[in-house]
């Protein structure tokens, strides 16, 4: 079946991104940053991109893990921010 996102439990070679639009960091919940949208590492890419490393889709959520999702807080890489307790709403 290849890589399944741990969190929405999708095939991430086939389904266009993550499902789970919310993410809890520090108390507060925040949006997800989609791939290519403002403060992505793919923004101003073609809209047929696909994340290097979860393989979302230009416009869809990252697969919860992916080393290229920035954290909605302090813009650096989520995987490795010191942001505190981050968790996803399922």
């Amino acid at each position: 079946m290849g890589a399944v996102c741990k969190i929405c439990g999708k095939n991430m070679m086939k389904a266009k991104g993550c499902s789970i639009p919310k993410i809890h960091i520090s108390g507060k919940v925040y949006d997800r940053i989609k791939v290519g949208a403002p403060g992505d590492f793919d923004e101003g890419r073609a809209e047929n991109t696909r994340c290097h490393d979860c393989n979302a889709l230009f416009g869809h959520l990252h697969h919860w893990g992916c080393d290229a999702e920035r954290c909605p807080a302090c813009s650096g890489q989520l995987i490795s921010c010191d942001c505190g307790d981050v968790f996803i709403e399922g």
